[in-house]
């Protein structure tokens, strides 16, 4: 194998490749990115067995041929290189895989790489039906959920986002059993997608998938695909797949509330500078905050045997009776920093029964659950 690329373009295959790699693998060869030169680009792939992602980019290929290299090093050495084309050339070994010969200007490295062969296959767009989703909703529907699934590794359900899909309408829904986010869009494109029943993509690779989305300023579509167990992502020339998670999710219907009758609006960057100032003298982890609802008011206050205490107050359009509700002042700021707009509707029933946030975006809720005071 021998190809030339410009640096610009290895350096940013190394770092889509970044965020799948796991830092500390029980198998070797997850820690490595698979090249494979053919007669007008460059293939490459990286995988965790969970999450993979492949791609290709236009190289000058000298000698087709495939090398597994590791991802880390590469990265640390093609960010250290001069801004021209780069060299990348394989001496074989006879057991196979051999050592890389990289070549930028006057440096020159020769890395141990290893038998392509040995590199897990991962699952391609080839055979999959896709259907077109616009790129904006879906990455906005990823960012108003994923920040409420579980990071509690033995809720295996609960470590992703669930989606679904009803006529034109896709759904996603995330919960920790604290917490709770739906957000809901129609896209026409979608009516023909076959869903037989909702899917749990794992949080993992959404996160990956969000961040890839949101470094894309030019494709208006992702294309999105099922096959066996997998869910297949493509944008242009790169594309992902993740290993669905098993389980059932909850029942997220039966968890927001229909009948919270005290509701006010108030100011989002307001409150949340309110609420980041009071829970500065919070319980470090659960960051326990109580808000004192009354006539015209709310009074936010926090506790701390080893600090002291804090109170804050905001003025408010309220005219119900006076209730006292605990909050973890964390969830509620992750809360309210994805709603849109900067007023926010709160609804609430009674210090025990889960609050619901809205803004002017009604298909887009986050269900709090209140801690016990």
């Amino acid at each position: 194998m021998e190809i030339i690329i410009k640096r610009d373009d290895l350096l940013k295959v190394l770092l889509k490749t970044q965020g799948i790699i796991e830092k500390r693998n029980v198998m070797s060869i997850l820690e490595n990115v698979l090249i494979d030169a053919k007669t007008d680009r460059m293939d490459y792939a990286a995988t965790n067995l969970e999450v993979g992602i492949y791609g290709n980019c236009e190289v000058q290929t000298i000698k087709e041929g495939g090398v597994v290299l590791l991802a880390k090093k590469t990265l640390e050495i093609v960010r250290e290189l001069p801004e021209e084309k780069v060299s990348l050339k394989l001496k074989e070994s006879a057991q196979g895989g051999g050592s890389i010969e990289i070549v930028c200007g006057k440096a020159v490295f020769n890395l141990i790489g290893m038998d392509p062969k040995e590199f897990p296959s991962l699952p391609t767009h080839e055979d999959v039906n896709l259907f077109p989703v616009d790129i904006d909703k879906i990455r906005e529907m990823i960012k108003k959920t994923i920040f409420a699934a579980s990071l509690d590794e033995k809720r295996h359900n609960l470590n992703g986002v669930f989606f679904e899909k009803t006529g034109k309408t896709i759904r996603m829904v995330a919960t920790d059993g604290h917490r709770l986010s739906m957000m809901e869009k129609e896209d026409i494109e979608m009516e023909d997608f076959k869903l037989d029943k909702g899917i749990i993509f794992p949080r993992k690779g959404l996160n990956e998938l969000k961040r890839i989305l949101e470094e894309d300023k030019d494709s208006k579509k992702v294309y999105i695909g099922i096959k066996d167990n997998n869910c297949v992502f493509k944008i242009e020339r790169l594309s992902m797949v993740m290993r669905l998670l098993e389980g059932e999710f909850p029942d997220y219907r039966s968890l927001i509330p229909k009948d919270n009758d005290k509701r006010f609006v108030i100011n989002k960057s307001r409150f949340i500078n309110s609420l980041r100032r009071v829970s500065l003298i919070s319980e470090e982890r659960l960051k326990p905050v109580k808000f004192y609802i009354s006539t015209g008011k709310i009074g936010l206050r926090a506790s701390n045997a080893d600090y002291g205490e804090a109170y804050d107050e905001m003025e408010l359009d309220y005219r119900g009776p006076d209730l006292m509700i605990a909050f973890n002042a964390g969830y509620f700021v992750e809360a309210l920093n994805v709603l849109d707009g900067e007023e926010v509707l709160i609804e609430l029933k009674d210090a025990l029964s889960p609050t619901v946030l809205k803004s002017s975006n009604s298909s887009h809720i986050s269900i709090i659950m209140p801690m016990r005071a």
